[in-house]
């Protein structure tokens, strides 16, 4: 379940930094236009609601993000879609709050569980990679296996192919909705890579297609953002630190209710921001890059839904370096114990079915660093750099 719920709000956060990656994108539309500096008081809180009106009939927000950003800082939290909350002397689910009594009731009873102010809220439901999919695209998808599936009432016919593909509004949509053996969590993973594919888009996209994706998702989205807002927190989280809290439940008798035992703990993490060091220390941070020049699929969206393995950070720079050959496939280690160096020459073995060759060259490894900072990432944060050839 813990997984379960890591992955989700890697997905639907993702989805909240493409609205912001979009909106960024057309500053210089409105940078002229603005004549003071605009800011929030921090801490601020906001609210992620993601439901699938069309899938499942119902206006149940099965996906509740609690996000929080402070100097330099985010944390998420997910809130179980079945904790039992009391509501006019009846339990029910938190699920059900929004439909039944509305936003503020909702936002009411998580600020009572954290006892912090939420600021502003976003509700979306999955309809929006349709339009968003048809603007933007076609968007590149890569599947791992062949996905075919016929569904007459709910009108959905998917028949995609192993490998790259590329799929217009009404094939993503379909890609996200698709159901297999994998449940839930095999959909939360393809909603993740659509979003990542998605963003990938957007940062190639014309300004002018850039600023109707901006004006789409704002309009087909219930939210309380303003433009002003939405700038000024993509400029004060694009560089945070994203750590994630696990909200504290317990089940009884088949309910999910609060381990009263640890919600102060909790409550105390959102509103400091102080998060254990030993749990930040833990986390192997990994940049991505490659050897070799492909236009058949997208490499960043390859690697983001390829990479499994837990515990660590990653990041891609899709870019070419040329001073490796592209025969092979590389890693460089910066300061990390032998057991780690293990395992993580084990989990790229696992995802990427090669062996790789450790580089100590010092020259080799300068030049690497020197490729890395050119392309305006900062190296200093990463433990592992990896160098990817196209022969998985």
């Amino acid at each position: 379940m813990k997984k379960d719920l890591k992955t989700v709000i890697v997905h639907v956060f993702s989805f909240f930094l493409l609205i912001l990656l979009i909106v960024s994108s057309i500053v210089p539309f409105y940078i002229n236009l603005k004549d003071r500096e605009y800011s929030v008081d921090l801490p601020y809180y906001f609210l992620v609601l993601g439901r699938d009106e069309d899938l499942d009939n119902t206006f149940r927000t099965d996906v509740i993000i609690l996000a929080g950003l402070n100097k330099g800082k985010i944390l998420l939290l997910s809130i179980p879609r079945d904790l039992i909350v009391n509501l006019d002397g009846k339990e029910r689910k938190i699920n059900s709050v929004y439909e039944l009594y509305g936003i503020e009731s909702l936002i009411n009873e998580i600020e009572n569980l954290t006892k912090i102010s939420i600021q502003d809220y976003i509700i979306f439901d999955y309809s929006i990679f349709k339009e968003i999919g048809n603007l933007l695209g076609p968007i590149d998808i890569y599947l791992e296996k062949d996905m075919r599936y016929r569904d007459y009432h709910q009108n959905l016919y998917i028949d995609f192919k192993k490998g790259n593909n590329q799929l217009t509004g009404e094939e993503l949509l379909a890609y996200v909705r698709y159901r297999d053996d994998s449940g839930d969590i095999g959909r939360i993973d393809r909603q993740k890579k659509a979003i990542f594919a998605l963003m990938e888009e957007a940062k190639k996209a014309s300004i002018i297609k850039l600023s109707e994706a901006a004006e789409l998702v704002l309009n087909n989205t219930i939210n309380t953002f303003e433009l002003n807002k939405l700038l000024f927190l993509y400029a004060q989280g694009k560089d945070a630190t994203l750590d994630f809290l696990q909200f504290p439940y317990k089940i009884v008798d088949n309910y999910v209710i609060v381990d009263n035992s640890e919600i102060g703990n909790l409550q105390y993490k959102l509103s400091t921001f102080e998060i254990e060091k030993s749990v930040q220390d833990s986390k192997i941070w990994i940049l991505f890059t490659k050897n070799f020049k492909n236009t058949s699929y997208n490499f960043y969206t390859f690697v983001f839904s390829t990479w499994t393995s837990p515990g660590y950070q990653i990041k891609v720079l899709d870019e070419k370096f040329n001073l490796l050959s592209s025969d092979h496939s590389y890693v460089f280690f910066k300061n990390l114990d032998e057991n780690k160096k293990e395992q993580v020459m084990k989990d790229l073995k696992k995802t990427y079915k090669t062996d790789f060759i450790e580089v100590t060259d010092k020259i080799k490894y300068f030049e690497l660093i020197n490729f890395v900072s050119d392309n305006l990432i900062n190296t200093l944060d990463y433990d592992v750099l990896v160098v990817l050839n196209d022969r998985w």
